[in-house]
C-alpha cells in the first residue's frame, strides 16, 4: 500500500483518522442499540396510521444519524484541540462542548424523526420546536448523554493507557509481565536548574506546564504516547513500527524545537527565557506490567530504559541536542534528512557495555 506523505500527514493529522472511524462506529452503534430499544415490535402496538413505524425502517436513519453525530463530534474536539479553548478552565470546557452537544443532538434527532414520521401532512417548520415537551425527546436525551459519558470514559482511558492498552488491562493481559518492542525518548529542558532558580518554583512549574502543553500538540502526529512526566523530564514511547514511520521517533524532536522557536518571543517576554530541549532515542525488548494494588499503574521494565536515561545524559558532554543509539539510528530511513556525528565506545554510566551513538541534527536546507 502506497504511503501517505508526510505534508498532507501534517496538514490533516492522521491521529484524527482512528478517533474519527472509533466516533462514527460508536455512534452508529448507540443508535442502532437505541432504536432496537425504543422501537423494536413498536408496529404491532396498533398506533395510529400516521405514526405506524416499522422497525426495518429506522436502521438507515439510524446508521446516518450516528455517523453524522459521530463526525460532529469529532469536528468539536478538533476544534478544542487546535483553538484558545484548550486553554479555558475544564468547568467553562465542559459547558460549551456540553451546549455544542445538545444543539446537535436536537438537531441530528429532529431530522431522523423527520426521515421517519413525515407523511406528508406535518411539516418540519411547523413542529420545529418539537423537542421543547416531547418525551421522545427527553428520553432520548438521557439515553445519549449516559451514551456520551461512556464515550468520553473510553477516549480518556485510551489517552491515559495508550492505544489498545485499556483493552488488555480490562482483560487482565497485564497481570503477567509481558515482553515487548519499544522506542524510547527521554525529553530533558536544557539548564533547568538555572531556570528554577532565576523563575522560583511557582513560575518555574508555570513555565514547564506550557513548555508540556507544546509537546502534547507534536506527540499525537507522531505517533507517540508520553509514558510519564518526572520534574522537567518527559519520557516518550513507540511501538518500534510507529516510531521508524515517517522516522517519527527522530522527528517528533525537530517539530517540538520548531514548535518553541515559533514561539520564542512569547516565552522571552513572559518568563525572560526560552525552553530548549536535549534528548536521547534507543530502543529494545523490554517487559511491560501492572504493579501495584490501592494505586495500580502500567510500568516498563529493562535495561532499555535504564540506557535509554543514560544515554541522555551524555547530550552535554558531546555537545549535542539529540543523541540517537546505533541500533536505532540503523532502522532510520532517508538518512540524508540529518547530519550526523559518530561517537564509537560512548561509556555509560553504571554500564560496563560500550555503545555506538550518533549525534543527529536536521539539514539546514530542510529545516523551515
Amino acid at each position: 500500500m502506497k504511503k501517505i506523505p508526510r505534508k498532507l500527514k501534517m496538514m490533516f493529522p492522521m491521529k484524527h483518522v482512528p478517533f474519527i472511524l472509533e466516533s462514527v462506529l460508536y455512534w452508529t452503534l448507540a443508535f442502532l442499540f437505541y432504536v432496537f430499544l425504543k422501537f423494536y415490535g413498536i408496529d404491532n402496538l396498533g398506533l395510529r396510521p400516521t405514526q405506524h413505524i416499522i422497525f426495518k425502517d429506522l436502521l438507515l436513519p439510524a446508521v446516518y444519524t450516528g455517523a453524522l453525530l459521530g463526525v460532529f463530534f469529532t469536528l468539536i474536539e478538533f476544534v478544542f484541540q487546535k483553538t484558545f479553548l484548550k486553554k479555558m478552565v475544564l468547568w467553562l470546557q465542559l459547558l460549551i462542548k456540553s451546549s455544542a452537544y445538545f444543539v446537535i443532538l436536537v438537531a441530528l434527532l429532529t431530522a431522523a424523526r423527520t426521515l421517519i414520521l413525515d407523511d406528508g401532512n406535518e411539516s418540519f417548520s411547523s413542529e420545529r420546536w418539537w423537542w421543547i415537551q416531547n418525551k421522545f425527546f427527553r428520553t432520548s436525551l438521557v439515553y445519549f448523554l449516559v451514551a456520551l459519558f461512556v464515550f468520553s470514559f473510553l477516549q480518556m482511558a485510551k489517552d491515559n493507557f495508550g492505544k489498545g492498552i485499556f483493552a488488555k488491562m480490562l482483560l487482565g493481559v497485564y497481570k503477567k509481565p509481558q515482553k515487548l518492542a519499544r522506542i524510547f525518548m527521554f525529553l530533558d529542558l536544557k539548564s533547568s536548574t538555572a531556570i528554577a532558580e532565576k523563575l522560583g518554583d511557582y513560575r518555574y512549574s508555570q513555565f514547564i506546564q506550557e513548555t508540556f502543553v507544546e509537546l502534547n500538540e507534536v506527540v499525537s502526529e507522531h505517533d507517540a504516547t508520553i509514558y510519564q512526566y518526572v520534574g522537567d523530564e518527559a519520557v516518550l514511547v513507540w511501538t518500534y513500527k510507529g516510531g521508524l514511520q515517517f522516522n517519527n521517533c527522530v522527528e517528533v524532536f525537530f517539530k517540538f524545537k520548531e514548535q518553541l522557536k515559533s514561539k520564542k518571543d512569547y516565552y522571552q517576554n513572559k518568563y525572560g527565557f526560552y525552553p530548549e530541549f536535549k534528548a536521547s532515542v534507543h530502543g529494545g525488548t523490554i517487559v511491560f506490567t501492572e504493579i501495584g494494588t490501592i494505586k495500580k499503574e502500567l510500568a516498563y521494565h529493562g535495561d532499555v530504559i535504564n540506557t535509554s536515561s543514560r544515554i541522555q545524559s551524555l547530550c552535554n558532554k558531546y555537545q549535542q541536542e539529540l543523541l540517537v543509539s546505533e541500533t536505532i539510528w540503523n532502522e532510520i530511513k532517508s538518512n540524508e534528512q540529518y547530519r550526523s556525528q559518530v561517537y564509537v565506545d560512548a561509556f555509560l554510566k553504571g554500564k560496563d557495555e560500550k555503545l555506538t551513538l550518533f549525534g543527529v541534527q536536521k539539514n539546514q536546507s530542510l529545516v523551515s
